[in-house]
């Protein structure tokens, strides 16, 4: 629970780390575990602890007991970068919920990348690098999935980097700019290099022009898809990174794992595909009962790292039917959501969200794998920057 504090007797997490021993991620984790209560300041989104509440838990501990909990966590919450502390998924201790609708995606990944908003760096790329990408994707065969034009780009763009074995952060975030402003050059639908990345992503995934709330819609997907801790392809990413693999070998570690149909980008594939078979939210049940005798996976419901609803999904179901899109669509998508929720007392999911998304106003098919991967490369950048900063492996110019 968060709960309002009194400015005189608060410290920050990373003083608290500091009185218990620890690292600020473990503090995070007790957080999460309800072993101390985060706090909030007027006028601050940030999360702070009584001092009082610290100096108890450091007697009820003791230095041994602080020490052993560390090392229990280490494989678990060995990152200051993404928690869910009650429910709420947190950017180093910002509400992602929050930051996907105050601000944009480039912003947010800054965030995530140096612990600090450094807006007004240019994400875009170099026109002779977007040209060789343009003809190294005309040689894709027909028909070719987004993420796999994906991959292919991001090994064309370590290949072309002299200095991606420069591990250093500022190095490693110059090359991260580039990687979302490739990927939408990779896409057949060639859009203006001029514009927010969820300005030309959308266009590059979608034949019809956006406005304002649809730009709003994505740029917020992009944001709470950035990071979700230490899951499958987030580790797979610090694998690599902890080889002192290059940041491009970092992401294709995590696309490859991503690429599974179980996680975020392959889940709402599958998502995009159920809701285009139905015609009319009359047809949701017998085309869900249909699925089940076939024994069908219904993808899109459930996440076991949140008591209740997936806060993500909450937010961009809610901006989804706010912004303009076909009413049909729409009302097919709220249709299913409240059968699955009325018969299997289950919630739609981030995957689901992003199906939704792609389905209701009629994307390329893929194209939530295309936008899970773009998102999700930020946090794999974070996590590779992480591991690099204390792997002395990892060695720099």
């Amino acid at each position: 629970m968060t709960v309002d504090a009194d400015p005189a007797d608060v410290v920050s997490i990373s003083e608290a780390a500091t009185m218990l021993g620890v690292k600020p991620s473990t503090v995070y984790a007790y957080i999460s575990r309800n072993q101390l209560t985060s706090r909030r300041l007027p006028h601050d989104r940030r999360s702070w602890l009584t001092r009082s509440e610290v100096e108890q838990f450091v007697q009820r501990k003791g230095a041994r007991g602080a020490a052993a909990t560390e090392a229990a966590d280490s494989a678990e919450h060995d990152t200051a970068i993404a928690h869910i502390v009650e429910d709420q998924l947190r950017y180093r201790g910002r509400d992602a919920t929050e930051l996907a609708v105050t601000e944009s995606f480039e912003s947010v990944s800054e965030l995530l990348w140096r612990d600090r908003d450094d807006q007004g760096r240019a994400w875009s790329l170099d026109p002779g690098l977007a040209a060789t990408i343009h003809r190294l994707q005309d040689t894709m065969p027909p028909g070719s999935m987004p993420l796999d034009r994906l991959k292919v780009t991001a090994m064309l763009l370590g290949a072309a980097d002299p200095l991606r074995y420069d591990l250093s952060v500022p190095s490693v975030i110059s090359a991260a700019r580039r990687l979302a402003p490739a990927y939408i050059e990779s896409l057949p639908r060639r859009v203006s290099a001029e514009g927010s990345i969820a300005a030309r992503l959308w266009r590059g995934l979608c034949a019809h022009e956006p406005g304002e709330e649809h730009l709003g819609l994505l740029s917020a997907a992009l944001v709470v898809l950035a990071d979700h801790g230490l899951g499958p392809s987030t580790r797979a990413v610090r694998e690599a990174a902890a080889t002192a693999a290059d940041p491009y070998s970092a992401v294709l570690a995590g696309m490859s794992v991503a690429s599974g149909l179980l996680l975020g980008g392959g889940s709402s594939l599958a998502v995009q595909s159920w809701l285009a078979d139905i015609d009319s939210p009359a047809s949701v049940p017998a085309m869900l009962g249909q699925r089940l005798r076939r024994g069908d996976r219904l993808s899109g419901f459930g996440q076991p790292r949140y008591r209740r609803a997936d806060p993500r999904a909450a937010l961009l179901l809610d901006l989804l039917h706010r912004a303009p899109g076909d009413d049909c669509r729409k009302a097919i998508v709220r249709a299913a959501v409240d059968l699955v929720r009325e018969r299997r007392e289950l919630e739609p999911n981030v995957e689901f969200a992003l199906g939704a998304l792609c389905f209701v106003h009629e994307m390329d098919y893929g194209a939530g794998e295309a936008i899970f991967v773009t998102a999700r490369t930020t946090g794999w950048i974070a996590h590779a920057i992480e591991v690099y900063e204390t792997n002395p492996a990892a060695g720099r110019l």
